[in-house]
C-alpha cells in the first residue's frame, strides 16, 4: 500500500495517529481537522509520546499561529511544557514567521491572549520552566491553570 493511500482526507483524523488525533491534525497542518476536534474538546492537551509536547507546542514550533490561536481559544493548557521545558509562549518570541503576515498577526494575538491569562512576558526559558516545575512553582502561584 502506498503512502498516498494512507494520507487522511482534509478534516479527518489521521489513521497513523488514532490515539492522538489532535497532534496528528497539527502534524499534517490540517487546520480544518484542528478546528473540528477543538470544537468537540478532543485532544486539546494530549501528549506526543516521543517528547511529551502538546498540540499547541507542536503548532507553535511549526509557526502555525492560527492553529495555536484555535487551540488557545478552545482551552488548551497555556502552561504545558514538553520534556525539555519548551512552551508555546517561548515560541512566540523565537518564531521565524514573516513579520506583518496574517500568520504573524495571529502570533501577536496569541501573545496578547497569553498575557491576558497571566502568562509572564517575556516567557521564562526552558531551564527556568523545568526548575520551577520541579519546585512545584509551575504554573506560577496565583494564576489559574
Amino acid at each position: 500500500m502506498s503512502q498516498h493511500h494512507d494520507e487522511p482526507k482534509v478534516g479527518e483524523v489521521d489513521p497513523r495517529y488514532p490515539h492522538i488525533p489532535m497532534i496528528g491534525a497539527v502534524m499534517n497542518s490540517d487546520t480544518d481537522a484542528v478546528r473540528t476536534l477543538a470544537a468537540q474538546g478532543i485532544g486539546l492537551n494530549e501528549r506526543a509520546p516521543e517528547d511529551q509536547s502538546t498540540p499547541m507546542i507542536n503548532a507553535a514550533q511549526t509557526d502555525q499561529w492560527p492553529v495555536v490561536e484555535i487551540l488557545l481559544d478552545h482551552g488548551a493548557d497555556i502552561w504545558a511544557h514538553d520534556e525539555f521545558g519548551i512552551t508555546a509562549a517561548q515560541r512566540t518570541i523565537t518564531s521565524r514567521i514573516l513579520r506583518g503576515s496574517p500568520e504573524d498577526d495571529a502570533r501577536l494575538r496569541v501573545i496578547e491572549k497569553l498575557k491576558a491569562r497571566g502568562y509572564p512576558f517575556p516567557p521564562p526559558g526552558r531551564d527556568e520552566v523545568l526548575a520551577l516545575d520541579k519546585a512545584g512553582k509551575w504554573p506560577p502561584p496565583g494564576v489559574h491553570p
